[in-house]
């Protein structure tokens, strides 16, 4: 071999060793500071694909879980409301089968009418206030059923929707509304005296007739009577139906001091549209025969509120499954991730012990070669 100085290929390889080493000593050095095996896609290129989509359906799923303990929360919420509302049946039960003994004279049926009364306006209270972040649950607001979303993709299978129903009065039959002059002109459709307009409350057909010429109302099918009130202040538009923005309040009035009334209550709206609404107590004991009635329509109330407790305990027990099964998908695909993601801590010091014993071999490796040019100088000096 030819004895030269301007190429020192000892040198040269010594320092294409020691590069390498310490780029192998500073990947060791960032994974055991990172604790990331993976800390770029020249990493691995293909690991970093998979290690995203794998994160995609971690943080999907983690929330999944989130989602179906809030559903849970929720219908925890709605299930305690419709408990009171059986606390509430179950007293009322008690009042009509007290009722119902003729050792009570009219005015006892009277004090327990007003408890009923009271106890039916509760549930309706209930119904209207029982929330979840602002939402109502109770009211029958949510007709199309409230949608939990307790997967991480976006099919079928990844929600369950959820119909909570109602627990009003109306719907539980034990009250009942018909509203009239509901037009948004404040007018009515009534346009003969004779003709009228029919409404149902809870089973019971009510028939309104106005005699626009006598300002007179006639209100049928009151407890099996006829309620007749004459009001004045009825104006008449040029269609020849009556407004009632000017008479509601009057209407109202004369409609509850009506004789033939009892058992309703009119109540004229406040929004200028001369909206009468008429609500009727469908439980009544004011008779042996009508608390008997009142027992059978409570039984079937109970019922109602019953399988509705019992499609919530369903979902809800329903949900403690979503939840255990999604954390344990949640829990394996981490560990999966963390296969491909996570410095193996032995293995890197293993390989960072050696690439500094390398780099040190490397380096003096380096001294040597430099060293070893220096026996040229000797012919130099002959």
């Amino acid at each position: 071999m030819a004895l030269t100085v301007a190429t020192n290929t000892g040198a040269l390889m010594a320092q294409a060793a020691a590069s390498s080493v310490n780029k192998e000593m500073e990947i060791s050095m960032e994974r055991l500071s990172t604790g990331k095996r993976i800390n770029g896609a020249s990493d691995d290129a293909a690991g970093v694909a998979i290690a995203s989509r794998l994160s995609a359906e971690i943080k999907g799923t983690n929330q999944a879980i989130r989602n179906a303990m809030d559903g849970q929360a929720l219908l925890d919420t709605a299930e305690g409301a419709h408990q009171e509302v059986e606390t509430l049946l179950q007293r009322m039960r008690e009042l009509s089968v007290q009722a119902a003994n003729d050792t009570n004279d009219a005015n006892d049926r009277v004090n327990i009418q007003a408890e009923l009364d009271q106890l039916v306006n509760e549930i309706d209270r209930i119904s209207s206030t029982t929330t979840w972040a602002g939402q109502k649950l109770l009211d029958g607001s949510d007709a199309n059923g409230i949608n939990m979303q307790i997967g991480s993709r976006t099919t079928a299978a990844d929600s369950i929707t959820v119909t909570l129903g109602s627990t009003s009065a109306s719907t539980l039959n034990l009250s009942g509304a018909a509203e009239f002059g509901t037009a948004t002109d404040g007018t009515d459709n009534f346009k003969t005296p004779t003709s009228g307009d029919q409404y149902t409350a809870s089973g019971n057909v009510i028939t309104l007739t106005a005699d626009i010429t006598a300002g007179t109302f006639t209100l049928v099918g009151v407890t099996g009577g006829t309620a007749s009130v004459a009001v004045t202040g009825i104006t008449v538009d040029k269609d020849s139906s009556f407004s009632m923005n000017t008479g509601a309040a009057q209407i109202a009035e004369a409609l509850n001091a009506a004789s033939g009334f009892a058992g309703f209550t009119a109540v004229a709206s406040q929004d200028g549209l001369g909206k009468i609404t008429i609500n009727k107590g469908a439980i009544s004991v004011g008779t042996t025969s009508e608390a008997q009635t009142a027992i059978g329509k409570i039984d079937t109330a109970i019922q109602t509120i019953n399988a509705q407790r019992a499609s919530l305990g369903a979902y809800s027990n329903r949900l403690d499954s979503t939840v255990s099964n999604l954390t344990n998908i949640s829990a394996n695909l981490q560990a999966g991730r963390g296969r491909i993601e996570d410095a193996d801590f032995a293995a890197e010091t293993t390989s960072l012990a050696k690439s500094q014993i390398l780099q040190q071999a490397s380096t003096a490796m380096l001294a040597q070669a430099n060293a070893s040019k220096q026996n040229v100088l000797s012919l130099l000096q002959g």
